[in-house]
């Protein structure tokens, strides 16, 4: 990311050597974190482990208890498992979540 900072020089109206600025940005420099692909969609649901992460916004339980019905219909040989914690899981829980599931749907609910 380029930086928003840098010097300014400003000129009198008549040429003569004017004051020098130095602009900041009060962002700072921001790192990107690498790009990470897409991971391979799951062929076919049946059996497999599938994770329902929600946030716990006000409403989106509504959401979930509907496609976890939909999803037990269509697929009734899968286990569903339903969790609930912070918007960035972390690492920790993320790790946690790809080895106990198959699939995981993930949801704010805004």
């Amino acid at each position: 990311m380029e930086s928003m900072s840098g010097n300014v020089s400003m000129p009198h109206a008549d040429g003569r050597e004017g004051i020098a600025i130095e602009v900041l940005s009060p962002r700072g420099d921001i790192m990107a974190s690498p790009n990470v692909g897409l991971s391979p969609r799951v062929a076919d649901l049946a059996g497999k482990r599938l994770g329902i992460y929600w946030v716990g916004k006000e409403g989106g339980n509504n959401f979930w208890d509907v496609v976890e019905r939909s999803l037990r219909e269509r697929f009734p040989t899968a286990t569903i498992t339903r969790f609930k914690g912070p918007f960035d899981l972390g690492d920790t829980a993320a790790s946690r979540l790809a080895s106990e599931c198959d699939a995981i749907l993930y949801g704010v609910g805004d």
